[in-house]
């Protein structure tokens, strides 16, 4: 098998949906800005059919949005693709449903560096309340984007205050390489 291969069985399980049937949208390849713009409209069309709620249905786009964006800016993976000025960068996105949840998932490769920061932000964001969450959301509004941020640096406070559990996570270093598999997941519970 080749490494490419490894690197893609590695990131596709980690999609695999609780549910069958409940898959809105599913992708794994080249992820562009409009990528996400293309794929959110199709989200946007699933929770206009089947979510009464604005609200939900504005923080699960929210959420979707960002966590493309992290793939875009922040994958390490050295399967790209340029256009233009624009990187295309690999990764996976993933939205499905049961009967009291939406779930969305996103898996791309990070370096050690990427790797370490994301450990140490998810645990303090998973260690917060919903309160300490907005109260840090405010403040990073206010406040300039660290030299490692190529975002206002809110993206993941955004996804833990719009979600209706701490966000799951995993950083699965790959043997082969210095790199490792994330995978990110954000949970909604049905208004």
């Amino acid at each position: 098998m080749s490494e490419l291969q490894v690197k893609t069985a590695t990131l596709l399980p980690l999609l695999t949906p609780q549910r069958q049937g409940g898959v809105a949208l599913s992708y794994t390849g080249f992820i562009s800005q409009q990528n996400i713009v293309s794929m959110g409209e199709v989200v946007r069309a699933w929770l206009d059919e089947n979510e009464a709620s604005a609200a939900l249905r504005r923080k699960l786009f929210s959420v979707f949005v960002e966590m493309g964006q992290n793939i875009v800016r922040y994958s390490s993976d050295e399967r790209f693709l340029h256009k233009g000025e624009e990187a295309l960068r690999y990764g996976s996105l993933c939205f499905h449903a049961d009967c009291t949840r939406y779930y969305l998932e996103t898996a791309n490769l990070v370096g050690p560096e990427e790797s370490s920061l994301l450990r140490a932000n998810l645990e303090v964001l998973r260690a917060m309340t919903q309160d300490e969450i907005r109260q840090a959301w405010k403040r990073g509004l206010r406040s300039e984007a660290p030299p490692t941020s190529k975002g206002a640096n809110i993206g993941l406070l955004t996804m833990a205050r719009d979600t209706s559990e701490p966000l799951e996570y995993r950083l699965h270093p790959l043997a082969a390489s210095h790199l490792s598999a994330f995978h990110l997941k954000a949970t909604f519970c049905h208004d």
